[in-house]
């Protein structure tokens, strides 16, 4: 049942990029859908949506601004989300003090779009003026991450801090700490 509440997470998202539905009443919508997947007949979506909203707290893992301050010497950075909430990326970073660090921050909020849809990548390398091949992709998804950005011709990697993605065939790390080692030992940069 837990697949099928993520299928329709996509059919939900195409839903919300292909109509004017606030972030609201996506979100009181999806998630009344999964607890009727999960046989839940009371009609709480909306307000277990104001709860998480209100509760949902960004920390930085701890060795986030660290690794920033260092890449960002030598590096351009940027971010690609799919992200949707009311509060803006720009001001997550902002407040937490982030935002200095990149670039460009492209969302699929902004755009309307999914990773892994091939025009998010497109449109922040387009913000940076750099060729696919120029550039390393993070993420922490193989989907929408790996996938996503090495069909664009992005260089990905996958941070796997549990070790989930262990079989899979894609080059991966465990902590940010491991990305400034793994940049200096490429050679195809």
């Amino acid at each position: 049942e837990v697949i099928k509440a993520t299928v329709s997470a996509r059919e939900f998202y195409q839903l919300y990029y292909t109509q004017d539905i606030d972030l609201r009443t996506f979100w009181s919508a999806y998630i009344q859908k999964i607890l009727e997947v999960l046989r839940i007949e009371e009609d709480l979506g909306g307000e277990i949506y104001d709860t998480i909203t209100q509760e949902v707290t960004f920390v930085p893992y701890p060795e986030t601004r660290d690794v920033l301050e260092t890449l960002s010497e030598r590096y351009t950075l940027g971010i690609i989300s799919n992200w949707d909430m009311e509060r803006t990326i720009t001001d997550l970073f902002e407040d937490l003090d982030l935002k200095k660090y990149f670039s460009v921050l492209v969302t699929s909020h902004d755009l309307n779009i999914l990773k892994p849809n091939p025009r998010i990548f497109l449109s922040a390398l387009n913000e940076i003026d750099l060729a696919p091949y120029q550039c390393f992709y993070v993420g922490d998804d193989p989907y929408e991450d790996f996938y996503g950005a090495k069909n664009v011709g992005l260089i990905p990697l996958i941070i796997d801090r549990k070790g989930a993605y262990e079989e899979l065939d894609c080059p991966t790390i465990k902590t940010l700490k491991e990305l400034s080692r793994y940049l200096e030992e490429s050679t195809f940069l």
